[in-house]
């Protein structure tokens, strides 16, 4: 069985929509905080965890502005979270918390028994509160069937299942084409280095980096800001509002610029199986804390992803030395942005050495030693960058700075 998730933005076009998204996210929170307390107080009286059917029975109209099913896959989540802590404390990770957060505000959930469709409508209930009409955008076509949808602040997301196709047994199966492999090295001012061995295309990561600078600069601005008013003011909402409208606007740069850098790759090796380097966030505990903030501020993980949704699947290794070991005579040394051999004199980018080592060790098992290197490297931007505008006089030629 095989699930997708749309997802699209989405605020609401009259006064009593508005009432009844707010009211559905504000009981969400309250019922979320409710589960807190009620956890923090078991915990410390040692008492035994109720099951979920008995959560379900005490919450039975305590929250009136949201959906039964709502209701149900909150409590859900909650308890997942509260499993998932108590695995990873008896598995030694001291610095795992259990839900301690109350938010103010919270997504409200709902399940194929309570989100009805209607043509290009989704009818959303929330109890006493009432119901919230969603109309679907043009082009996003919804295949399947609705499993959930999940109602945030101006954005909505749906994942659906997908249908099964069943192939006849009788017809003929073409015999599968030898599929390419490539080597893929993750980073920050390189975004992706991919290589298959002849060619390597380098996709720069300076754009996205300046937006995840610019998105935690404007955040850290506005958190300061919101500190010296009271909080849920009208200066502090409106605050509130400015930071949800920047967060909105970085997030759709970032989506923009990963969906066009693996768009990059894909075109250069179509139908490849990708050989990536696992996620490098561990790392960031290793170094300064401005690297630190760009380690862990790369999107890695959603990038596999879309390699792996735009080419033939992506298997993840360990990148550990692949950037310091030269892939001909095996020196291992530590290089700044070229890799420079000083056993074989070899000079080539360093994220090419690390993609390539990738590639043998997906191919091999290990990073094998060869003659071989790419023989054309290619950078490209995810983002066009179009030059400075130069003066014009009067006369319609450019004007000279004499």
């Amino acid at each position: 069985m095989s699930y997708r998730t749309v997802e699209f933005c989405w605020l609401p076009d009259s006064k009593p929509q508005w009432e009844v998204l707010t009211h559905s996210r504000l009981e969400a929170a309250r019922l979320w905080a409710d589960l807190v307390v009620r956890h923090a107080r078991i915990r410390s009286l040692q008492w035994n965890w109720p099951p979920k059917g008995r959560w379900e029975q005490w919450a039975k109209k305590r929250y009136p502005h949201l959906h039964s099913q709502s209701v149900q896959q909150i409590i859900g989540e909650f308890l997942e979270a509260v499993d998932s802590t108590r695995q990873k404390r008896q598995n030694g990770d001291e610095k795992a918390h259990y839900p301690w957060r109350q938010a103010h505000y919270r997504d409200v959930i709902y399940t194929n028994q309570a989100a009805k469709r209607d043509g290009n409508k989704l009818i959303l209930p929330n109890g006493k509160a009432g119901k919230l009409v969603v109309h679907i955008p043009d082009g996003i076509t919804l295949r399947g069937r609705i499993m959930e949808v999940r109602l945030a602040f101006n954005r909505v997301l749906i994942v659906c299942e997908l249908p099964v196709v069943k192939i006849e047994e009788e017809s003929p199966v073409a015999p599968p084409l030898p599929t390419p492999v490539i080597g893929v090295d993750l980073g920050v001012n390189t975004l992706i280095a991919a290589t298959d061995g002849m060619t390597a295309v380098l996709v720069s990561g300076r754009e996205l980096k300046a937006t995840v600078q610019w998105r935690n600069k404007r955040l850290a601005s506005l958190q300061k800001r919101q500190s010296t008013h009271k909080k849920r003011s009208r200066r502090h909402k409106r605050l509130q509002r400015r930071k949800y409208k920047m967060l909105e606007k970085a997030r759709n740069r970032v989506r923009d610029a990963t969906h066009k850098a693996t768009r990059i790759i894909a075109d250069a090796f179509p139908n490849a199986q990708v050989v990536v380097g696992k996620p490098f966030n561990d790392a960031a505990q290793k170094i300064g804390s401005r690297q630190a903030q760009q380690v862990s501020s790369a999107c890695n993980r959603k990038i596999i992803q879309q390699l792996s949704y735009k080419l033939s699947g992506a298997i993840e290794v360990s990148e550990a030395y692949t950037s310091q070991t030269c892939p001909v005579c095996g020196t291992r040394h530590k290089c700044r942005r070229t890799y420079r051999c000083t056993l074989c004199s070899h000079t080539i980018p360093r994220d090419v050495v690390g993609a390539l080592n990738i590639r043998r060790i997906g191919m091999t098992g290990a990073m094998m030693n060869g003659p071989d290197l790419p023989t054309t490297i290619k950078y490209q931007r995810p983002v066009k960058v179009f030059p400075k505008r130069t003066a014009v006089s009067s006369g319609g030629h450019p004007a000279s700075s004499s």
